[in-house]
């Protein structure tokens, strides 16, 4: 699964291009009253206007395995990265992901995670630089009911869970890029901050498209007889 194109919602703009194109460095593709859209290595994010928005969302950006400490000093001279409740701010690999990941908050109060996934060939040399953030790779979908979302998904959309599944957290897609499935209320690492759900459009594998909308159709009860129309 590769993630071509997120769009969520902000409500400053402008502090927003501040952070991921000032503090971050990435590149501006657009940015009008109503968008601004940033390049992140071969994908795209995109921001719309929305002056009541309130919700936060999940995101992570791949990073090359090989510059782990390069990209961890490099966000720490630029931004405070998020703790769990030890103090820790940088973790894995583990027996389930062997993966090495770090948070930070955008302006908006998205989670936004740089991952490096070690058993993937992305090798680069250092030092880290914007230019070396390689995709998107994670988006946290937020539901009202994991196991029926993850069906729902693989009848629908051809994506199945990834490394395990649970009523509670499911990854769903591949190493290159996933849905991270949760139920409303689950805190998100590393902070513990309770999902929620979030306007979103996901451009995928070049042309598939999903959304806030899809997934409110899904859950969405039948007209008639009362009932959901969940995948049974």
């Amino acid at each position: 699964m590769q993630l071509d194109h997120l769009t969520l919602h902000a409500k400053d703009l402008n502090a927003q291009r501040d952070f991921y194109a000032g503090t971050l460095g990435l590149e501006v593709a657009l940015h009008t009253p109503e968008r601004l859209t940033i390049r992140a290595g071969s994908s795209r994010l995109t921001f719309r206007h929305d002056p009541a928005h309130t919700a936060v969302s999940h995101l992570a950006f791949d990073i090359p395995r090989t510059l782990v400490d390069d990209a961890q000093a490099w966000l720490e001279a630029r931004l405070p990265l998020l703790p769990d409740a030890d103090g820790h701010t940088r973790f894995g690999p583990n027996d389930r992901w062997n993966t090495t990941n770090v948070y930070f908050a955008d302006p908006a109060g998205n989670i936004v995670e740089f991952i490096a996934r070690h058993d993937r060939p992305s090798d680069h040399v250092g030092p880290f630089a914007a230019s070396h953030v390689l995709h998107l790779s994670e988006y946290g979908l937020v539901v009202d009911d994991v196991p029926d979302t993850v069906r729902w998904l693989g009848q629908a959309h051809g994506l199945f869970p990834f490394n395990g599944q649970s009523d509670t957290f499911t990854a769903v897609g591949s190493h290159d890029g996933m849905l991270i499935v949760v139920p409303a209320g689950r805190g998100w690492m590393p902070t513990g901050k309770p999902a929620v759900a979030a306007p979103f459009e996901l451009v995928w594998n070049g042309n598939r498209v999903l959304g806030s909308r899809d997934v409110a159709e899904m859950n969405r009860p039948t007209p008639h007889a009362g009932q959901s129309r969940r995948v049974p």
